[in-house]
């Protein structure tokens, strides 16, 4: 008997689903009857949008290295052990020179890919890097990066008006879709405070990470809670507070759903 895997509707958090399909319905009612945009402007912007992700990909592979167990073996490695223990095959993963914590996944109904900036690789321990290949990964899993050229478009195909609006109607799904790579995250690295930590520096970077506390820090979660224009803040955000993700992880890390999923790929190495 074949071994049960995880699959996309296994980690994607409550009614991101839901959400992505309200998203895009309330796009095409918005293209094609109030604005009365012709289909074929829509196709021409898909491909278009497709054209320029194509582009980016190209400039990785010229520009970026390329992690292979002859490059960067250290983090070939983490990223064998992130893709199997979420039962997938490992994209193409780069590493480019950049002193921002940061990392994100990119392909657009085609081949995708992973970019680190060189600070997250050197900022992160191994379970925390697993984590960040984690949540990259799962966002290919659950075809995210399909949707995000959408939440992206000031920085992709520059439609005055058009682009800010589109974002908006993206805005909540692209904040369930980050929930959703957290979950990813935690199943790839199986630690939970290697998972909180990996946010943790995201938030505050490498040098400070080693001065927070992390426990006060996850208590100001009370404090946005109270604060009306933090709310309002966060609603007009494309990822979610990171205290509220630290929240969440935890709640997802002490789950059933969470064990039996971490279950299904215990071990590690190439998908």
């Amino acid at each position: 008997m074949a071994m049960a895997r995880i699959g996309p509707e296994d980690i994607q958090s409550k009614n991101e689903r839901r959400i992505l399909y309200a998203s895009v319905a309330t796009l095409l009612v918005l293209f094609l009857f109030v604005l009365e945009i012709s289909l074929g402007f829509v196709l021409l912007l898909v491909a278009v949008l497709a054209l320029w992700v194509k582009v980016r990909q190209g400039q990785m592979l010229g520009q970026s290295i390329k992690v292979t167990d002859a490059q960067l073996p250290e983090v070939h490695g983490a990223v064998q052990d992130a893709a199997a223990r979420l039962g997938m095959r490992a994209p193409d993963v780069f590493v480019t020179q950049d002193p921002v914590i940061n990392a994100y996944a990119l392909g657009f109904l085609g081949r995708k890919s992973v970019v680190l900036n060189s600070a997250t690789v050197e900022a992160m321990e191994p379970d925390e890097l697993r984590s960040i290949l984690g949540h990259e990964f799962s966002h290919i899993k659950c075809d995210h990066t399909n949707w995000m050229v959408f939440t992206n478009l000031n920085e992709t195909v520059r439609i005055p008006v058009a682009s800010d609006v589109i974002g908006l109607i993206f805005l909540l799904w692209s904040r369930k879709a980050e929930y959703t790579g957290d979950r990813g995250g935690l199943l790839a690295s199986r630690d939970l405070r290697a998972s909180i930590s990996a946010l943790a520096k995201v938030a505050v970077g490498r040098q400070l990470f080693g001065r927070l506390n992390l426990e006060a820090f996850s208590q100001q979660r009370e404090e946005v809670s109270q604060d009306d224009v933090s709310k309002l803040s966060e609603a007009l955000s494309t990822h979610p507070y990171i205290v509220h993700r630290i929240h969440a992880l935890r709640e997802f890390a002490e789950s059933e759903e969470y064990r039996r999923l971490a279950a299904l790929h215990p071990g590690q190495g190439a998908a």
